[in-house]
């Protein structure tokens, strides 16, 4: 079932034209750095989005913020730097000067991707679970961040599965805690 909505979202997401992303992760994004200030969190990851994904770094500053690199395709792994981005693994653009290295125990907030979210705050992501293994006894706050039309009435998940605290699209923010 997760493999049929995974192809299903990124079929649809796929179809997304380049305006429609643009404006929709401009909405998104702005209601991000609203939470993160309304919240006070500092120490925060994100993502470069890849394949139609909401950018979330639209209004956030990408000094201040840490991204993901692959460690290991082998064991899917990743870390999180502060550096110059440029593309890497699968086209998707990391860290190339590690000038610093994030431990997950310093982290406040994190932001992540996913191909589909439910509004308990599981997501699909595409199937190789860096993230899942990443979040893993993370204590830091979990931000998903979609396009509304990425949203399912639910995700068959696994106890591997982490959840989101809260999922952000560009009509609402779901506080995910409360609906599971």
């Amino acid at each position: 079932m997760k493999n049929r909505q995974r192809n299903e979202l990124l079929k649809k997401r796929g179809a997304l034209n380049r305006s429609f992303i643009l404006q929709k992760s401009a909405l998104i994004s702005r209601k991000l750095y609203s939470f993160l200030k309304r919240k006070g969190f500092s120490s925060v990851a994100s993502y470069s989005p890849y394949n139609n994904e909401v950018n979330p770094n639209l209004f956030l500053k990408s000094k201040d913020l840490y991204f993901p690199r692959v460690e290991s395709p082998k064991t899917y792994t990743m870390s999180f730097f502060k550096g110059t981005l440029v593309k890497s693994f699968k086209g998707i653009k990391e860290p190339r000067i590690f000038k610093t290295k994030t431990f997950g125990k310093d982290l406040k907030a994190i932001v992540v991707p996913g191909v589909g979210f439910d509004e308990r705050g599981y997501r699909i992501g595409y199937g190789a679970g860096f993230y899942d293994r990443f979040l893993r006894g993370l204590r830091a706050f979990k931000i998903g961040v979609a396009f509304e039309c990425c949203m399912v009435e639910r995700v068959e998940n696994t106890e591997n599965d982490i959840p989101v605290d809260v999922v952000i699209t560009e009509k609402r923010e779901i506080h995910c805690r409360l609906r599971r």
